[in-house]
C-alpha cells in the first residue's frame, strides 16, 4: 500500500487534507506524488470525502485558486470553505472527465450554496460514461438521505435511462460495490435491458440477495415455468419465490425438498401450498419420514423433522425420538439436532425432561445445545448438575445455552414467589 493509500485507510482527515494541500502546492516535479494521491483518493470510501469535505471547512489553510487546470488542486478547490471557490472549482471540473471528477460533482450536488448545487447536477448530467456513472451514483447513493441533495439521484437516474447510457447502465449492475449494483440491477430491469439469461444468472449466482429477488421476480413474471429451475438456487428467498410460482396443483412429492429445506421461509412457503388446497403438511412430513432410512440424504432428513416440528403435534414425538435414539445405525448429527428441536416443540411440558434430560450431556454440541434450548420450558426442573455440566463444556454455544437456562430458572423461581 502507497503512504497515499494508507493515509486514506487510516482515516486519519486532518493529516490526509494537509497532505493532500501540500502536494498541490508542491512543484511540477512532484507529478507522481500527485497521481498517487488522485489514485488513492478514487479507491476511497464516499464517507471519507463526506469527511474530507467537513475537515475543509474547519482545517486552517491558504485557499488554493480554482481557476487552475491541475486536478487535485480543482478537487480541493470544490471543498473549500468559500462558496465562490467551490462554484469556480466546479466550473473547471465541468470541463474535464473521469470518475474522480464525476465524484467530486456528485458531492457538490449536496451543497450548500443553491448555485454550487445548480451548477453541479448540470454538469452531472454529462458525466454518464461507464466508469463515471460507477462513481457517480456510489457518492449519490450516500448522499441520498440529505435533504439538500433530494433530487439528485432521481435526476442522474433519468440521465441514465437514455439510450446512449444503456452501456453504463449495464457495467453498474455488474459492479462489485452491492449498493451501486442493486440500483443498476434496479434499473436494468426497469428500462428491459436484461434478458431472459440475464434474469437465470443474477438470480442464481448474484453474490446480493436483493438482485437475485429482484431478478428472480421479473424471470417468473415472464416465465413461470422457471420456478422448477431456481428451486435449486443458493437463495432463500429465491427458493421460496419459486415455490410460490409453483402450479397449483403440484404434487406433494414434489414439494418433497422444499418442505425440507435449511432454510424456515421455504418450508412455511411450501407447507402453505399444502394448506390452500386443504392437505395437510404434517401427514407428507409423517409419510416421508417413514420412509427414510441410513441411505437418506442427512440433510433431507434433518428439513423433514424440523418441519414436523413447525406443524405436528404431540403424536409425533415418538417418530422423532427414533431419529434421535436409533441404536443400531445411529444418525448424522445434523439429523439428531434437528429432531430434538422438533421434539422440544411438541412433546408436552410434563414428560419434556424426560426426554431430553439425557441427551444434555450428549456428546455432539449440537445435540447439547438444542436439548438446553428446549428444556428452557421447563427450566425450573432441570438438576443442578446437568446445568452445571453445561456451564463448564468447552463448547462456548453449549455454554450459553447453559446458562441461558440457569437464569430462566432463576426468574421461573422469582415469579413464583411473587403474590397473586
Amino acid at each position: 500500500m502507497t503512504r497515499w493509500g494508507r493515509l486514506c485507510a487510516a482515516g486519519a482527515v486532518a493529516e490526509l487534507l494537509t497532505e493532500l494541500r501540500a502536494a498541490a502546492e508542491a512543484a511540477e516535479g512532484a507529478g507522481y506524488d500527485r497521481e498517487a494521491a488522485l489514485k488513492a483518493l478514487g479507491e476511497a470510501d464516499p464517507g471519507l470525502w463526506l469527511s474530507l469535505d467537513r475537515a475543509a471547512r474547519t482545517v486552517e489553510g491558504a485557499p488554493l485558486p480554482a481557476g487552475e487546470a491541475d486536478p487535485l488542486r480543482l478537487l480541493l478547490a470544490a471543498m473549500d470553505r468559500d462558496g465562490r471557490t467551490r462554484q469556480a472549482a466546479v466550473e473547471g471540473l465541468a470541463h474535464t472527465g473521469g470518475p474522480l471528477v464525476a465524484t467530486a460533482l456528485a458531492l457538490r450536488t449536496a451543497d450548500w450554496v443553491e448555485q454550487v448545487r445548480e451548477r453541479a447536477v448540470e454538469a452531472l448530467a454529462l458525466r454518464s460514461a461507464p466508469d463515471e456513472a460507477a462513481a457517480a451514483v456510489r457518492m449519490l447513493l450516500r448522499l441520498r438521505g440529505r435533504r439538500r441533495a433530494a433530487g439528485a439521484l432521481a435526476a442522474y437516474r433519468e440521465v441514465l435511462a437514455a439510450p446512449e447510457a444503456r452501456r453504463a447502465v449495464r457495467a453498474l449492475a455488474a459492479g462489485e460495490e452491492p449498493q451501486t449494483r442493486r440500483f443498476g440491477v434496479e434499473l436494468a430491469l426497469e428500462l428491459g435491458e436484461f434478458v431472459r439469461g440475464d434474469l437465470v444468472r443474477t438470480a442464481l449466482r448474484d453474490p446480493d440477495q436483493m438482485c437475485r429477488r429482484l431478478c428472480a421476480q421479473r424471470l417468473l413474471e415472464l416465465d413461470p415455468d422457471q420456478a422448477g429451475r431456481l428451486l435449486w438456487a443458493r437463495s432463500a428467498a429465491v427458493r421460496e419465490l419459486a415455490v410460490a410460482a409453483l402450479p397449483e396443483d403440484v404434487p406433494a412429492a414434489r414439494l418433497t425438498a422444499s418442505l425440507a429445506d435449511p432454510a424456515r421461509i421455504v418450508r412455511a412457503q411450501a407447507r402453505w401450498r399444502l394448506y390452500s388446497r386443504g392437505e395437510p403438511p404434517a401427514l407428507t412430513y409423517r409419510r416421508q419420514l417413514v420412509r427414510c432410512g441410513p441411505q437418506s440424504p442427512p440433510r433431507l432428513v434433518a428439513g423433514l423433522a424440523l418441519g414436523l416440528g413447525e406443524c405436528g403435534d404431540g403424536t409425533d414425538v415418538p417418530l422423532l425420538l427414533r431419529l434421535v435414539r436409533e441404536a443400531r445405525t445411529p444418525w448424522p448429527p445434523v439429523v439428531r439436532r434437528a429432531a430434538v428441536r422438533a421434539v422440544g416443540r411438541l412433546a408436552p411440558r410434563e414428560g419434556l425432561l424426560g426426554l431430553l434430560g439425557p441427551l444434555a450431556t450428549d456428546t455432539d454440541p449440537g445435540v447439547a445445545r438444542e436439548a438446553f434450548e428446549a428444556l428452557a420450558r421447563v427450566a425450573g426442573e432441570v438438576p443442578p448438575e446437568t446445568v452445571w455440566f453445561g456451564r463448564t463444556r468447552p463448547e462456548p454455544a453449549v455454554r450459553k445455552a447453559a446458562e441461558r437456562l440457569r437464569r430462566s430458572a432463576q426468574r421461573q423461581a422469582q415469579s413464583g414467589h411473587r403474590p397473586r
